[in-house]
């Protein structure tokens, strides 16, 4: 016991050994590691509290203060960095690449649909595409199936859900 009572280390460590810890908490955001940075971070960030608390009462509790401070500003700059690493990259999911709008067919009342003749796009099973007046549009069909490139007449509309059934091709 008398060598750690006599046992007093620099402010060169505990800088040391805190700078350390925040070099690994930043590398867990962009290395996956599995936690093993995680628990280097969290074992410099303790020998940090403890070798300050070997200098003193108040440099510990400056020193803990500061890891406690720190810690959610490192888990906050995680979070903002994090989608925008190559390992998020891959795993996020993109936005449709979609030039439509969820209301394209909103100007047009269930009436001015119904009748018309499109071609279907996709093939129909049931459900699938169809150009209508220069706009793909999704429908379903009662339930058969349709090929692509063949005509299609709107049937009925129900809400957003655009019900299709073959045309005769003279139409």
């Amino acid at each position: 016991m008398e060598v750690l009572a006599t046992f007093d280390p620099s402010w060169g460590w505990i800088v040391l050994l805190l700078a350390a810890g925040v070099l690994c908490a930043l590398a867990e955001i962009f290395v996956p590691s599995g936690g093993m940075l995680l628990v280097l971070t969290l074992g410099s960030f303790a020998g940090a509290v403890v070798l300050a608390f070997f200098r003193g009462e108040t440099p510990g509790v400056v020193v803990l203060v500061t890891t406690v401070l720190l810690a959610p500003l490192i888990v906050l700059t995680a979070i903002r960095a994090w989608p925008h690493t190559p390992l998020a990259r891959r795993l996020i999911l993109k936005e449709p690449k979609s030039t439509g709008k969820a209301g394209d067919l909103a100007h047009l009342g269930p009436q001015d649909l119904v009748g018309k003749v499109g071609v279907s796009k996709t093939m129909l099973r049931p459900a699938g595409k169809m150009v209508l007046e220069d706009r793909v549009i999704d429908c379903v069909t009662e339930g058969d199936l349709v090929d692509a490139g063949r005509p299609v007449k709107v049937i009925a509309v129900q809400g957003a859900r655009v019900v299709v059934r073959a045309a005769a091709e003279d139409t």
